[in-house]
Formats: C-alpha cells, sequence, structure tokens
C-alpha cells in the first residue's frame, strides 16, 4: 500500500487498499459504506474532484487512468480506518494475514514481560 499525503493526513486510496488485499475495489467500497457509522469522522474522507486530479497528475501509480475515469470520487483511510477495514473483512485471507502481523506487532510491543514473569 502506498500512503500519501492528502489534506495534511497521511491516507492511502480505496484501490490501492483493495489492490494490497486482492480484491475488488467496488466491493471493498460497498463493505465499508455498509459500515460506516462505526468509524470515526476524521477517519477517513472521500476525495474532490480538484484534489482526485491533482491526484492522478502528481502522483505516478498504476491505477492512475481507472482513477482518472471513475465515474465516482474514491475514498481515502487514515491507519485507524485500515485496521478497522482489517477487522471487518474477516473472510479475505490477505486481511488475515495483515490483520495477524498488526495485531503480533502491537502485542509484543505493548507486553511488558517483567510483569509476565512474576
Amino acid at each position: 500500500m502506498k500512503f500519501r499525503i492528502i489534506r495534511n493526513q497521511k491516507v492511502v486510496t480505496d484501490a490501492d487498499f483493495a489492490e494490497a488485499l486482492n480484491m475488488q475495489c467496488k466491493i471493498l467500497t460497498s463493505m465499508f459504506r455498509r459500515s460506516k457509522e462505526y468509524f470515526p469522522q476524521d477517519s477517513y474522507f472521500q476525495l474532490t474532484y480538484e484534489e482526485q486530479r491533482d491526484l492522478v497528475k502528481n502522483y505516478c501509480f498504476t491505477h492512475a487512468e481507472r482513477l482518472r475515469y471513475a465515474k465516482r470520487l474514491p475514498f481515502v483511510f487514515t491507519k485507524s480506518a485500515i485496521v478497522m477495514m482489517l477487522c471487518i473483512l474477516r473472510k479475505n485471507p490477505m486481511a488475515k494475514v495483515y490483520r495477524n502481523r498488526l495485531f503480533a506487532s502491537n502485542a509484543f510491543s505493548n507486553i511488558d514481560i517483567e510483569a509476565l514473569l512474576k
């Protein structure tokens, strides 16, 4: 996944996120829309037309042509929204891999080993 700075936030587009999970972007977006009320308002936003045009113009990435001619404006997700999406996508095998890596790294960094050994 490629993070970009948009509106002074580090975000990833829905198409990049879907590509990393080996799924179609419209399926990811529909799952997000169904559970949108669980996400904090500052964890995602939808690009404006000008932001979409600037993103296509300034960044060279694989789905630039698809993004240029997209019928809808893409969503972008911050890190907290990505973690929530990984929890929502239970049956996706790549989401499971990323979720396991995430929880393993967070769990081991927050555990107090000395307290566990007492």
